[in-house]
């Protein structure tokens, strides 16, 4: 019995303490999985600025990067007025898959292209095999470090307090990114603020700080630079951004424009609203010759986003990626099949919310195809860090066959002709190519050979060629690594030659064969807005078959969005329209066939009174290549005296970098011009040296350390704490240090956790050393004088532990888990006595007397699990999908038992993010000589709520002999627990802004609980319900408690839990209230 009073006093004081807390496994209870599906083994390519991180097979886009980069940085340095001190580290992958195994940022999903971190400002990104895109990321996260550095003021780690400070906006940065990156007359920006001006959305500057989600910061920054820098010039930018570190954004464009950053937000809308208002009235709506298929109205669905359409042969079917029901929680994109005619959805293709069989399905560049007889349906989709080619039986709603390569991507696929063969871009080191493969997954053969990118292809009805998208054409150089737009072009298998076709202008993609083989269907954005035109083979003519005001264009500008059914001769395509994506269709789109198109000038952005002209012109063209010519021939010195100044190394020696390209008349700084100069610091590769990686440990974090001086803390009155964590620089290895004193070194918290990983098996060693104390014995005595020694007794408890683990991840959801680890516990009686006089309240504090070791534990505890985890997380908890854990551990040593255990929780969605209902049932069984040792608490609020009181002391149970039902406590403990909890969630706030203030309240849900279990050990019998002549002592029954709870999400910074609990066991079975923290369950 006393040993069961002290447990009780024990947890009552601390009623988190239980076994698992002795010796923690260091690693995730749950959580889902960042999976490196193989060790990458890095090299780095130095240039003259950066280190360019690379694997093996990437050695050639290594090269390439290192010019691009050095070319980028040349161009930012004169838009930015800024240079590198320190060499900048790039790091490339070769394929969305591989990016997506980064251990730096993890998996930042589809869309994501590349990522810049402001600590160590590493430009992260990978080869999507089209060149053009890849130096746009390249430039454009190049920027982000120039920003950055600006910030740090040269030196890479500084500068994060200002950053933190002046906090700068998305359309700040990413704005200024895309502007510096594209220049002026970007079409795929004109068409976003076309479709705002439009449609009455041009937002303000405060609209676009506070609703990044609302207004794409990409797009609407970019104008609204682009609009700033058409007033005062390029070289405002590097103004207003070098003062905004000490001035603030505000002030910075008040001192360099002149105006403040409110009133030039409503000129920018005015100057959009100005500049495209205009010239709708030329332009016309789809539904003049068109018919609406996929929409909200006719298909359902969260959102009107419908993309990637593919029709089937005889038009009866259309395949697309959409949202689908809240009610069924279909929330993200996935593949979905509609009738052609009325857009009614009919089948759901894939699942992949909480299915890691179709992780991405590759909407960004690909679509997939229906076979010639419509029965099958070739999609990509991602599975196990690879693309796979689905063949989806459609008449059944099931996987046919998986088409596996070594490819680490493969997208775009189109049938043959006779349904026997698909042709596909494949990637491979980084470069895309055409690939065939037999429709069974045999004969992989490559069809192209070549750096460009050669991207979603379409086979021709008579089955002899191919079109495709290139960056081959007139406009692309690779000896200057000068690449063009898209081109469409043909490539004939029977004599494997490639044709470009001619008079091309603008962005080409998406071709689409007509029936008879005769003509080829396209989008280009020549005119300055994605149409559809054709391309008739006979008189090699381009027709432009649509004038839509809003333009055909799916996600990005890149996405295929027209598809055309050759038996039914129906083409349907992508329209956007208020931010929407709807699909359309038109019955014989060769019936809109007029005259040929002619190449008119592009203007690029109108000017006005206020806005100088920017147009693509041979003047400013001629002027860069003249200063680029020049730069190359001036001497490597600098004509101002101790002026920082890049140098190069070509093949002809070394040169400097400090020409202006300017615009003509040679008048301050042009992005335009110099973007347009491909020659500009273009390094020789063959200069660049190469070097082994080495993993050296730098900070990424670093808590602000604490320290200070109390005289009552029991021990020497100083504590403190701090914590570091090291990483390399591609994130493989990771050291995390903390430590915490209070008092006695003795007593000190330490933690440190060694980690790897590189590869498929993650694994962790660590130390730590965690003090625990509780009140276990009290006394007054009195001396006179209204004077009493008070002695308490506190026993103490040090654990340290060594730990060491491993896991291999199956997938994103699913893992194995093993490790060990050695545990000792030191157990000590700490003696401590202070004086206290009641009539003066003077008190000395207390003091330790004495410390009495007693009987270490000694023992390791091994242990594998299996976790399965595809939840789906809200503000307070889970919404969505299922979470299980099966662990069995051993102890051996001074101590000996076994546990196994199961927590398996589901979340239901009722109606998605709105109501759930979330289920519990866990259970951990100690089994064995010593399972008493440490017996489990189950009267935590997070597990039983509505038992755990302070009145539940061990003098409460003492008196309780003659009434052993009213003691409650004890039968909260026990080697052996099993309990479960149903709760119904709701929202109660999602977001509220408190009227003229600018304070908006967190996340608050509510919830009704239902929650039961049980304790008990062996040796004591478990019954459903409470039995006759109940004695706790050899008999035990579960307890139920109900009540509803409140959730308050601190800003990510806390979760506060609120429940009102009834008890319906025990004798006092009045509710109460109880507050805490942490996520539920």
């Amino acid at each position: 019995m006393r040993r069961w009073l002290l447990a009780v006093a024990l947890l009552a004081a601390a009623p988190a303490l239980s076994a698992p807390a002795l010796h923690a496994q260091m690693g995730p209870y749950f959580g889902q999985n960042q999976v490196q599906y193989r060790k990458f083994r890095w090299q780095i390519l130095r240039t003259p600025h950066f280190d360019v991180h690379y694997y093996p097979e990437l050695e050639e886009v290594a090269r390439y990067t290192g010019q691009m980069a050095e070319r980028s940085y040349e161009r930012l340095r004169r838009v930015f007025g800024h240079e590198f001190r320190e060499r900048k580290p790039i790091i490339i992958w070769g394929s969305r898959n591989e990016f997506a195994q980064n251990n730096v940022i993890g998996d930042a999903g589809e869309g994501t292209l590349g990522v810049t971190d402001a600590l160590r400002q590493r430009n992260m990104f990978f080869f999507a095999g089209d060149m053009r895109q890849s130096e746009h990321t390249l430039t454009h996260e190049m920027v982000h470090v120039f920003q950055f550095d600006i910030f740090a003021r040269g030196r890479a780690g500084a500068g994060l307090q200002d950053l933190g400070r002046v906090q700068p906006p998305l359309w700040f940065m990413e704005g200024m990114a895309e502007y510096v990156t594209n220049g002026p007359g970007h079409n795929a920006t004109e068409a976003v603020m076309r479709d705002a001006a439009l449609n009455g959305n041009i937002p303000s500057v405060q609209q676009m700080t506070q609703r990044p989600d609302l207004f794409f910061p990409y797009r609407f920054g970019e104008s609204f630079w682009a609009y700033v820098a058409g007033r005062w010039g390029d070289e405002v930018i590097g103004e207003v951004m070098s003062a905004s570190v000490s001035l603030g954004i505000e002030r910075a464009f008040r001192r360099y424009t002149g105006t403040d950053l409110e009133d030039l937000g409503e000129e920018w809308k005015e100057h959009v609203q100005t500049t495209f208002l205009p010239g709708i009235a030329e332009l016309e709506r789809p539904r003049r010759y068109a018919q609406p298929l996929l929409s909200q109205r006719r298909t359902g669905g969260l959102v009107n986003v419908y993309v990637a359409p593919a029709l089937s042969p005889d038009g009866r079917n259309i395949a697309f990626i959409s949202l689908g029901s809240l009610l069924r929680a279909e929330v993200f994109l996935d593949l979905y099949l509609a009738d052609a005619n009325t857009g009614e959805r009919k089948a759901r293709l894939t699942k992949s919310t909480l299915n890691p069989e179709y992780e991405e399905l590759r909407y960004g560049y690909s679509q997939g195809a229906f076979s010639p007889d419509g029965r099958y349906f070739a999609f990509t989709a991602q599975r196990d860090g690879k693309d796979i080619l689905y063949i989806h039986d459609v008449r059944r709603n099931r996987t046919h066959r998986r088409l596996e390569t070594e490819l680490v991507a493969m997208i775009g696929p189109t049938w043959s002709p006779d349904g026997r063969r698909i042709v596909f871009s494949g990637l491979a080191n980084g470069m895309t190519n055409l690939y065939m493969i037999d429709a069974d997954g045999r004969n992989l053969r490559q069809l192209t050979d070549d750096v460009y990118g050669d991207l979603q292809p379409s086979w021709s009805p008579d089955g002899r060629w191919i079109a495709f998208a290139s960056e081959r054409g007139p406009q692309t150089d690779l000896e200057t690594l000068k690449f063009g737009e898209w081109q469409i072009s043909v490539l004939d298998l029977e004599s494997n030659e490639v044709r470009v076709l001619p008079q091309q202008a603008g962005k080409n993609l998406n071709p689409q064969w007509a029936p008879d083989g005769q003509s080829i269907a396209f989008l280009s954005d020549r005119t300055g807005i994605a149409q559809l035109f054709l391309f008739d083979l006979n008189d090699e003519r381009h027709y432009q078959l649509t004038k839509f005001v809003g333009g055909i264009t799916s996600l990005t500008e890149h996405s295929p969005a027209i598809t055309w059914a050759q038996q039914a001769d129906k083409l349907a395509f992508v329209y956007q329209d208020n931010g929407d994506y709807q699909v359309w269709s038109i019955a014989n789109p060769r019936a809109l066939k007029k005259e040929p198109f002619v190449e008119r000038p592009q203007v690029i952005a109108a000017a006005d009174s206020t806005l100088r002209a920017r147009t693509v012109s041979d003047s400013i063209v001629a002027a860069a290549r003249a200063d680029a010519d020049s730069a190359a021939l001036r001497e490597a010195r600098s004509t101002v005296p101790r002026r920082r100044q890049s140098v190069y190394l070509s093949a002809g020696g070394w040169r400097p970098g400090d020409a202006v390209i300017s615009g003509p008349g040679g008048s301050g700084i042009s992005i335009a011009a110099l973007n347009d100069s491909a020659s500009l610091a273009l390094p020789d590769a063959a200069t660049f040296r190469t070097a082994q990686y080495r993993s050296r440990l730098a900070p990424e974090y670093v808590a602000r350390p604490q320290i200070g001086y109390a005289q009552d803390n029991f021990g020497r009155g100083v504590f403190g704490q701090t914590a570091i964590v090291l990483s390399d620089l591609v994130g493989n290895r990771r050291l995390a240090i903390a430590g915490g004193i209070n008092g006695r070194i003795s007593e000190a918290q330490v933690f440190a956790l060694y980690s790897d990983f590189s590869g498929r098996t993650p694994w962790s060693v660590g130390l730590q050393q965690y003090p625990f104390f509780f009140l276990t014995g009290y006394s007054q005595t009195g001396v006179g004088g209204g004077t009493v020694i008070e002695q308490q007794t506190i026993t103490r408890f040090i654990s340290r532990s060594a730990v060491a683990n491993a896991s291999y991840p199956l997938n994103r959801f699913s893992r194995f888990e093993y490790g060990a680890t050695l545990n000792n516990i030191d157990r000590s009686l700490m003696y401590t006595t202070q004086q206290y006089n009641f009539n003066t309240g003077f008190s000395t504090g207390f003091f330790v007397d004495s410390i009495v070791n007693g009987a270490s534990l000694n023992y390791a505890a091994p242990y594998v699990a299996f976790v399965h985890d595809n939840a789906l997380m809200g503000a307070t908890g889970g919404i969505y999908g299922r979470r299980s854990r099966f662990q069995i551990e051993h102890t051996a040593g001074t101590v000996q038992w076994t546990t196994y255990t199961v927590d398996y929780r589901r979340y239901d969605a009722l109606l998605f993010s709105f109501l759930t209902l979330a289920t519990r049932f866990s259970a951990s069984i100690s089994a064995g000589p010593d399972e008493l040792e440490f017996p489990k608490y189950i009267g935590r609020p997070d597990f039983i709520r509505g038992y755990d009181r302070e009145t539940y002391a061990g003098g409460v149970c003492e008196t309780s002999l003659s009434d052993p039902q009213s003691c409650s406590a004890l039968q909260l403990l026990g080697s052996r627990v099993a309990f479960a909890n149903a709760e119904l969630r709701f929202p109660l706030v999602r977001q509220f802004v408190l009227g003229v203030l600018p304070i908006a309240l967190p996340p608050v849900d509510g919830l009704f609980f239902y929650d039961i279990g049980a304790a008990w050990s062996k040796d004591q019998r478990l019954y459903p319900q409470r039995p006759n002549n109940y004695d706790f002592a050899y008999e035990r029954y579960p307890l139920r408690s109900y009540g509803f709870g409140i959730r308050l999400n601190l800003f990510n910074i806390a979760l506060v839990r609120w429940d009102y609990s009834i008890p319906l066991d025990g004798s006092n079975r009045k509710g109460y209230w109880f507050w805490t923290l942490g996520q539920s369950f």
